[in-house]
């Protein structure tokens, strides 16, 4: 999740950096294999699991299972570590706080447009 250490995005405007940043992050977030496996590993008991414990509580395919973890790593939202023949994988542990960051904060004033009274 580099480039995202904006703060939240209500208080200040985000440079074209930052926007990028930020749409990466939420199309990586976009899917609904991805936010199945993210909800899955936050409630393993021992708060990560091994890709194939993941490709069966989902029933996926490996090479399905394989492309989702990978963008999720890359993003930072997950983390992975080999053991033997397994890959284990758990959510990073900033990656909640610092998501709930970016949309923290008060949402902005919206200006309401002002009436024009109609001229007779």
């Amino acid at each position: 999740m580099s480039g995202l250490d904006h703060g939240p995005i209500t208080a200040a405007p985000v440079t074209r950096e930052e926007a990028a940043a930020l749409a990466r992050l939420l199309h990586v977030l976009a899917d609904d294999t991805r936010i199945l496996l993210i909800s899955t590993l936050l409630h393993a008991p021992e708060g990560e699991l091994h890709s194939r414990e993941l490709q069966e509580r989902l029933h996926l395919h490996q090479p399905t299972a394989s492309h989702h973890l990978r963008k999720l790593v890359r993003s930072g939202i997950l983390e992975r570590e080999q053991r033997g023949p397994y890959a284990f994988f758990r959510l990073a542990p900033d990656a909640l706080p610092r998501l709930r960051a970016i949309f923290d904060g008060q949402p902005p004033r919206v200006r309401r447009a002002r009436s024009r009274r109609p001229t007779v």
